[in-house]
């Protein structure tokens, strides 16, 4: 399998961590696609990550990629539903992913537009505003002793924070969220695949 990634993305991140956590070999391709035309032809919204498969099939969209990866690897990263009971665990877990997802788009917004010229600083503070309200959610919710797609959502984009949002303290106001955020951190995958990381 064939993942498209960089090393600043949150999203092709949580990917790489689920690939570590399950010892699948990935064959990563950096790529940056706003400066690579040719990059839609892998995935037409112009977006990382994407897995081609070994059949040549592509897969976009973090969330579809990382299910794909632990069915792939016998995973429990997402809790199921079976025909004879609802599993309360999944919506949680699928709920904390959105909220990192969306953390991650969010700050990732922030940066692009920093980079525009004029800058739009109405947008600007408009994506600031998601980033410091998701931070408040994340610092109330509850975190699983055995991590699922919610928490490495969750990781991944508070990493891409820490990496590309240098002045923002917010480990000072969030002290439960930085405790729990240090001791994932110590996971290996999540070692192994940090922003500086290739």
């Amino acid at each position: 399998m064939k993942l498209y990634t960089n090393v600043a993305s949150p999203f092709a991140r949580k990917c790489r961590v689920i690939a570590h956590e399950l010892s699948l070999k990935l064959e990563e391709i950096l790529t940056l696609p706003m400066q690579d035309p040719e990059f839609r032809r892998i995935n037409p919204l112009g977006k990382i990550p994407a897995l081609i498969l070994d059949d040549g099939s592509v897969l976009i969209d973090s969330p579809v990629i990382c299910e794909y990866l632990n069915h792939a690897g016998g995973g429990k990263f997402f809790p199921n539903n079976s025909i004879w009971k609802e599993d309360s665990r999944r919506w949680k877990t699928l709920g904390l992913q959105a909220l990192g997802d969306g953390l991650a788009d969010a700050a990732v917004a922030w940066m692009i537009e920093g980079r525009q010229q004029p800058i739009n600083e109405a947008m600007r503070a408009r994506h600031m505003a998601a980033v410091m309200a998701t931070l408040d959610v994340l610092e109330r919710a509850t975190y699983a002793e055995d991590p699922s797609i919610g928490e490495i959502a969750v990781g991944c984009a508070l990493g891409y924070l820490d990496f590309r949002m240098l002045d923002l303290d917010w480990k000072s106001s969030r002290p439960r969220l930085a405790g729990w955020y240090a001791k994932f951190c110590e996971y290996p995958s999540m070692k192994a695949t940090g922003p500086a990381q290739p």
